[in-house]
């Protein structure tokens, strides 16, 4: 097998045959040997494919609602696939998504698409430009800016490359279980590729978690929690800083916070100049 696409689903059984329709394009023009896992995550409703399928297609059904984490790893545990491609039950992708992720993937562990954040009011890239996606390659942004990456529908993933730590420690609190998946994978050094090509459709609701600050914060404070057990390489002590820095500054204006760190200030700064771009 060659590709396992996971998709936690909550109340989303409207979103399946549009998710099976584009992924059975990109079998299609791929030639690959693609599964389907779907995690449904709400018990009282049934999940049922109604239409027959090139590709194999599972349901996992969870006794109770565990969250977005814990339903990636359960699809995880069945995946047959070399590469994971997880994707939200809402999010889109191109129709050669996968065969461009698979040629430019390479030896690496992830590889990192470009794509578009679409929202009622405007749709933009989520990287502007080449150089602001070739600095994803440098890590460092995940501990001193933030997760650069909008969604881990951007990503094909190494099956390999998945840290067994990721798998026995699920996050209780939904939102920051693909940022401590990329930081545990810097940890154990692993390589980031880039696809300039624009290929997966990040829709903001306003009803998205990330929208949620409070919520995003206390899903960041239970992931350093984890991080500090487990991390060796991964600076966690200025990766926590820069953390509470950043939910400061939603919070009580970015004057203070700055001043108080300096260092992340001057940081943050340069990379918006040089190179997210302004």
């Amino acid at each position: 097998m060659d590709i396992s696409v996971i998709i936690p689903l909550y109340k989303g059984k409207s979103y399946i045959t549009k998710l099976l329709n584009k992924i059975e394009i990109n079998q299609q023009i791929s030639k690959k040997k693609i599964e389907v896992i779907f995690v449904n995550d709400y018990p009282d409703e049934k999940i049922v494919i109604d239409k027959e399928y090139c590709f194999y297609i599972k349901v996992i059904n969870n006794e109770f609602n565990q969250g977005i984490h814990q339903s990636r790893i359960n699809g995880l545990k069945e995946a047959n696939g070399n590469y994971i491609l997880f994707l939200d039950q809402d999010d889109e992708i191109k129709d050669h998504f996968i065969k461009s992720q698979l040629e430019h993937i390479g030896n690496t562990d992830l590889c990192i698409a470009n794509g578009i954040m679409e929202s009622a009011n405007k749709n933009c890239l989520i990287y502007k430009n080449k150089r602001s996606q070739d600095y994803l390659k440098k890590q460092i942004g995940f501990i001193k800016v933030r997760d650069l990456i909008v969604s881990p529908g951007q990503c094909l993933i190494k099956k390999a490359s998945i840290p067994e730590y990721w798998m026995e420690n699920t996050m209780k609190v939904n939102s920051a279980d693909d940022y401590f998946l990329w930081l545990l994978m810097i940890e154990n050094k692993c390589c980031f590729s880039v696809n300039y090509d624009v290929l997966y459709i990040h829709k903001y609701t306003g009803e998205n978690v990330s929208g949620n600050i409070e919520q995003v914060h206390k899903s960041n404070r239970e992931m350093i929690d984890l991080l500090i057990k487990y991390c060796h390489n991964v600076n966690v002590h200025l990766l926590k800083r820069a953390i509470t820095y950043k939910y400061l500054m939603k919070k009580q204006g970015k004057v203070i916070p700055s001043i108080k760190n300096i260092d992340l200030f001057l940081y943050n700064t340069i990379y918006q100049l040089l190179w997210k771009g302004m």
